[in-house]
Parts: structure tokens; sequence; C-alpha cells
């Protein structure tokens, strides 16, 4: 299931899969490398690893290697920094820093979230990480439970980028949780932070028509230059059409 869901987001024009196995019955030091490298082998584009297990990491990271990899994600807290940064550097992965980890709870001010990507981002430094390899969630929570959330994360984007001239990425699915028809939410959020420094985000595939949106607007910003990954997606989608009639 999770190689037919990665394919048809590679159809859509994902970039990356991010790849969980979040259930205590599940061995990820054994499985995590395995699923990996066939997603990578058979989908063919970047992985994502979201687990903090250093051996799950280290095993994955050699089946992947010396392709790029993306580790996700890491926090604040200096004792999980120090587990998983060398392997980061000793194989090349980019990571996704999380500020979670320099105060209680999450963080939900822009000073606070500062504060802890800043403290990412000098303890990476220490072990040679560049900035061009780090990737800071800005923190994406749900609307219905924090009223005045979405504009902090837009201004700790902003300030992220101007500040830190570091690349940011958003769980955006957590926009819309607890509400009726979350798509909407998630794709009013998506379009609103993307003007104010979101280069990523972590979304599910499947949503109707978030890649269309996704490539119009980096058309629009001039992420894409004349179009042509629009284009190129459209002309996909017209033949995927076909061919399902035919």
């Amino acid at each position: 299931r999770l190689l037919n869901i990665a394919i048809k987001g590679k159809q859509s024009g994902i970039q990356a899969v991010d790849i969980l196995l979040d259930h205590p019955d599940l061995d990820e030091v054994e499985l995590l490398p395995k699923i990996a490298g066939s997603v990578h082998e058979q989908v063919g584009c970047y992985i994502s690893l979201d687990s903090r297990n250093p051996a799950a990491l280290e095993a994955s990271l050699k089946v992947l290697y010396p392709y790029k990899t993306l580790i996700n994600s890491v926090n604040a807290e200096q004792s999980l920094m120090e587990k998983i940064l060398p392997l980061a550097a000793d194989f090349g992965a980019a990571v996704v820093g999380i500020p979670i980890g320099t105060s209680h709870g999450v963080p939900l001010t822009v000073e606070e979230r500062l504060e802890g990507a800043n403290a990412i981002l000098k303890t990476a430094s220490t072990y040679g990480i560049q900035k061009e390899d780090l990737v800071i969630d800005a923190i994406c929570l749900a609307g219905a439970a924090e009223p005045d959330t979405m504009q902090i994360t837009l201004r700790t984007l902003s300030a992220i980028r101007d500040e830190l001239g570091v690349s940011t990425i958003l769980g955006i699915g957590n926009a819309g949780y607890g509400m009726p028809t979350p798509t909407y939410i998630d794709l009013a959020y998506l379009l609103a932070a993307v003007p104010w420094g979101l280069n990523a985000a972590l979304v599910n595939p499947n949503t109707p028509g978030l890649v269309e949106t996704t490539l119009a607007i980096d058309f629009l910003i001039d992420r894409d230059p004349y179009g042509k990954r629009y284009i190129k997606n459209h002309r996909q989608k017209m033949k995927n059409q076909q061919s399902s009639i035919s």
C-alpha cells in the first residue's frame, strides 16, 4: 500500500516520500531500511526518514547512501541532537529541525521558536552541517485548538527566512484538524504561508487540488520559470486520463 501511495505521489509531482513506522509492534531497525530502500529503488524520489531512532536511521542511511536523504526530524533537545546530527554529517543527509525542546511543551511565540531553531543551527554547525542541509519546521498547529496560531507561524516563517537564512517546512495537514472538510483549510494555509517564506510542506499527495495549487504558486512566484513544471504536470494528467480510458 505504501508503495502504491508513493508511486501515485510521484506521478502527482511530489519530490520526497516521508516514511514513518509508528507502531510499537514494528521493528523499526529491521523494517525502515528495507522499506526505504525499496521505495527509493522503485519510485526514484528522495526519501524522508521520519524517525528518531539512531539505529534505524543509521541502517537506513547506509542502504540509501550515496543518494541524498532527509532525516525528519530532530528537535532542540541536546541529547537527541548529539545522537542524530552526527549521522546526518557522516552520510551527508539533510535534516528537518523542529524548534521544540528549549522550553516546556510546544513553543507558542515567535521568539521561543527562533530560540529553538538557533539551538539546532548552532549544534549542527559543530558537526559541519551546512545551512543548505537544514530545514526548520515553523510548527503548524490546528486552528481549532489555537485560534491565533496561524499568525504566529507566518511570522516565524518570515523570521527564519530573514534572520536565520535557512529553508522552512510545515506539516500543513495539521491546520484543518478537527474541522469539517479540513482540506479547504489546509490549502488556504498553504496559499497563505508561501509568501511568508515556506519552502516545503508535508502533505497528503491525494488531497484534491493540492498538486495543482502548489505548482500554480511556484509558477506565480517564479519558482517555476515559464510554468514548465506546471505544464509538465498538466500533460502527464492528460496522458494518464487517456491511458485509463483506453
